[in-house]
């Protein structure tokens, strides 16, 4: 019977991997660590080097700063990916939830979709339902831990959503409901 491998040996071969050029094999030691252990900084952070999709670089880095708030290197990371993709990055906007207030429409905008407003469950600012992060705190915006529901496990464990990926990813769950200003 195999023995499992323990996530330092995975980091190391991943770390191997990556510097000769095999991603897709780093990636995959990398999602093996992440599986053994959801907490592990390293490996989201050298897994946000070897995907290909921003989206899932943002993802990981993400889950970084989740664990670890004060890494540079992720914020550094998530920096670079808004100056280059901006709100791409972000999955095209769904209808209000319930309970969400919509912002009054600025003179001269007429036919641009009202914005509505949100507040950051980390720091109660008021941000827009347009914004991935909140711009005082950098906190991601939609995710279970900014809906009214966080406590609820019935809705996450419904959509998959488990970890630390419930407090960094834009949920597309449809009992989302974020807490109102």
């Amino acid at each position: 019977m195999a023995e499992t491998p323990s996530v330092g040996d995975l980091l190391q071969r991943a770390r191997e991997a990556v510097r000769e050029k095999r991603r897709a094999e780093a990636r995959d030691l990398l999602l093996q660590a992440i599986e053994i252990d959801e907490w592990n900084e390293q490996a989201w952070l050298w897994l946000s080097a070897v995907v290909d999709d921003p989206r899932d670089m943002q993802v990981a880095l993400a889950n970084v700063l989740t664990i670890n708030p004060a890494n540079e290197q992720a914020r550094e990371g998530l920096e670079l990916l808004r100056k280059r993709y901006g709100n791409r990055l972000s999955p095209e906007e769904e209808p209000p939830a319930p309970g969400v207030r919509e912002a009054p429409e600025p003179a001269g905008d007429a036919g641009e979709a009202p914005v509505r407003v949100l507040l950051c469950y980390r720091c109660q600012a008021e941000v827009s339902d347009a914004a991935d992060y909140c711009w005082n705190c950098h906190a991601v915006i939609h995710c279970c831990q900014n809906c009214i529901r966080v406590r609820e496990t019935a809705c996450k464990e419904r959509v998959g959503i488990r970890g630390p990926a419930a407090s960094v990813i834009r949920n597309s769950c449809p009992d989302w409901a974020p807490h109102e200003p």
